[in-house]
């Protein structure tokens, strides 16, 4: 009895060490409180999960002044990775070189290491570490430096800037009268402080001026650390179920098979976890009519289908079979089809792509005919929607307005003639910005017959005029929005470790619920749902073999937003605060309610307003950086009134059902 008293109290210690070492060690992993762009520019420190924000760049001013480089979305190469707790971004700047590794420390505290270098011997102007404040540090802001009057020649720079200050400092603190911003420097730095043109604050941080030696690095490492009011007040939202918008039938799915070795397992996990209401799928057009004095369907039956061909047409099989409506998109048109040498990336003009070649007009007509026939007959599939995939910037197709307006009018005729009833996808562009493309064939009468949906992508351009242009282009046309590309990042498949960082998926799912309140489309269609630029991570998914295959915290924000009833209204509702986006639904005949909340601020309590009558409960589930769509609790509404505790930097849904 005194051995396994031993041997009890042993384990007892055991566990309260494990205990202890937890949570010593995960706060600092789960706080993850340094908030970036997918390009890595800080936009702030999350105390309290309260975003104190501000926003950091890299800043390359050339030899001859005539030049600024700052780092920004798609704007220079970009490599991430994730070692340990530190997030490393490199950039290529022509000759330059840049990496920023960023890591959060203790509550509210970020470390920054910048590096610069070259391979050659530059001369430059200077480059800067910069930080631009909100605008709630104004003209009252206070300052307070630690000044020092001895510095090394490598310190002192001969750069001169329009500033407001400049001087060697150690540390420098800005205080408004609700933030406080203190970084000191590895080093002495040159601080140089400008109040801009635009009315905020502007903090250089000098890294190098003058000449950059080859194979030489140098650095400088910057400690902040953010504090401030936390904003826990009240939030009152209220619903109008009386207001019935359009209807949202869920999340889509893109299918574009381009891994062959680790597509399947993705997309297997995602059509039997989630609830995928529309489908695109690629026709490779490119592979299935590659020779004009050949005929595609002939070659078929003939046993010459590419294997590109065939697992498209599989993989739309399969879609259609579950239910799911298929649409058609093409990237690639044979080389026959095209004017020139198919281009790769930008043109010598600065256009993309290649424009299709209208003397082969038919012969165009014929082929994308006959693929969409083929695909009817031996495969059982019909296709709802067909279009070229932002043929507005020419990923791959280049088409002008009028151009994209005669094919649907023309190519639409030749399908009727042919006994198909596919229609077309307007615009599938390949921004939110893209909307004046669809303008002429969204007018033109003789066109709108053959249109069955309007799409647009989400990479960019999300603001409320151009989400509310294409809501009235839906109108016009009297036919649903899709978003044809779901996500933020286009150029994020260079560095896809980004995918997996929490950042990514609040601002991702915050970029959602914005445009499903503004623009209200049928389905949101996930880029993708296969390996690339996957909601999935391990199995060798972006070469991680580490780990085996499993969901991200992208994947349980689609399947929480996607667990809003098929067929539910969109309805409008109001916030009193800044920092949340609401979007809002129910069923026809009011006997579901949904309210999709992100909350990018900090916890805080939330007064509900509104919710239809005889609906008594909601149901709460939470995606954060802990929570992976769970239910979390079951709120009473009495009165049509709910309270909650928001989440702080969190997806929260409420389900009547």
């Amino acid at each position: 009895m005194k051995q396994q008293s031993n041997i009890t109290h042993s384990m007892r210690y055991l566990f309260i060490f494990l205990f202890i070492l937890l949570n010593y060690i995960t706060p600092t992993y789960l706080n993850a409180q340094v908030e970036f762009t997918t390009w890595g520019n800080l936009t702030g420190i999350r105390v309290d999960n309260q975003l104190m924000q501000f926003n950091s760049s890299l800043v390359l001013i050339d030899e001859e002044k005539s030049f600024t480089r700052v780092t920004r979305k798609e704007a220079q190469t970009t490599d991430f990775e994730r070692t340990d707790l530190k997030k490393i971004f490199s950039y290529e700047m022509g000759e330059i070189r840049w990496k920023e590794t960023i890591q959060s420390l203790e509550k509210g505290t970020a470390l920054i290491d910048v590096e610069l270098s070259t391979k050659a011997d530059t001369l430059i102007d200077a480059a800067f570490f910069r930080i631009e404040l909100p605008e709630e540090f104004d003209n009252s802001t206070i300052f307070k430096v630690q000044n020092e009057n001895v510095m090394n020649l490598e310190s002192i720079s001969t750069y001169q800037a329009e500033a407001n200050y400049i001087a060697p400092l150690s540390k420098i603190i800005v205080s408004s009268t609700l933030r406080k911003l203190e970084i000191s420097f590895s080093r002495i730095t040159q601080v140089m402080v400008k109040n801009t043109s635009e009315g905020n604050i502007r903090l250089d941080f000098l890294i190098q001026a003058g000449e950059v030696l080859a194979d030489t690095i140098y650095s400088n490492q910057f400690t902040i650390k953010a504090s401030g009011e936390i904003d826990r007040s009240v939030v009152n939202l209220k619903v109008f179920p009386e207001q019935e918008g359009k209807q949202f039938d869920g999340v889509g799915g893109n299918f574009r098979l381009q891994n062959p070795s680790t597509d399947p397992q993705v997309i297997d996990y995602s059509l039997k976890n989630l609830r995928v209401s529309w489908s695109r799928v690629e026709l490779p057009w490119s592979y299935w009519h590659p020779d004009l004095s050949k005929n595609p369907i002939d070659e078929a039956k003939k046993g010459n289908l590419h294997p590109k061909v065939r697992d498209a047409m599989e993989m739309a099989k399969r879609l259609d079979q579950q239910g799911i409506p298929v649409i058609l998109a093409t990237w690639f048109a044979p080389e026959w089809a095209i004017i020139g040498k198919r281009a790769e990336g930008v043109n010598i003009d600065g256009s993309r792509g290649n424009a299709l070649d209208q003397t082969k007009k038919q012969e165009i007509y014929e082929s994308i005919t006959s693929y969409i026939q083929f695909l009817k007959k031996e495969y059982g599939v019909e296709t709802v929607m067909f279009s070229f995939n932002e043929s507005d910037l020419g990923i791959d197709v280049r088409q002008t307005p009028e151009e994209h307006n005669q094919l649907i009018k023309e190519l639409g005729a030749y399908f009727r003639k042919r006994g198909v009833e596919t229609d077309f996808l307007l615009g599938d562009t390949a921004d939110a910005d893209g909307w004046p493309f669809t303008t002429l064939a969204s007018t033109d009468p003789e066109t709108r017959p053959f249109i069955g949906g309007v799409s647009f992508h989400s990479w960019r351009g999300w603001t409320d005029e151009n989400l509310l242009k294409w809501l009235d282009i839906s109108n016009r046309v009297g036919k649903p929005l899709f978003i044809g590309e779901g996500s933020i990042d286009a150029g994020a498949w260079r560095y896809p470790g980004i995918l997996e960082e929490p950042t990514y998926a609040l601002d991702e799912i915050d970029v959602y619920l914005k445009i499903l309140a503004k623009a209200q489309p049928l389905s949101i269609l996930q880029w993708q749902l296969t390996a690339d630029y996957s909601v999935m991570s391990g199995g060798g998914v972006f070469g991680n073999t580490e780990k085996e295959l499993h969901p991200t915290q992208r994947f349980f924000n689609l399947q929480q937003l996607g667990a809003t009833p098929q067929g539910s209204f969109s309805i409008p509702a109001t916030i009193s605060k800044k920092g949340l986006t609401v979007a809002a639904y129910k069923e026809d005949n009011n006997t579901s309610f949904t309210l999709h909340v992100v909350n990018k601020g900090a916890s805080r309590e939330v007064k509900i307003e509104g919710i239809p009558d005889g609906i008594d409960k909601l149901n709460v589930r939470v995606t954060n950086r802990t929570n992976s769509n769970k239910k979390v609790k079951t709120i009473k509404v009495k009165n049509g009134i709910a309270e909650y505790n928001l989440e702080g930097a969190s997806f929260i849904s409420f389900f009547s059902k």
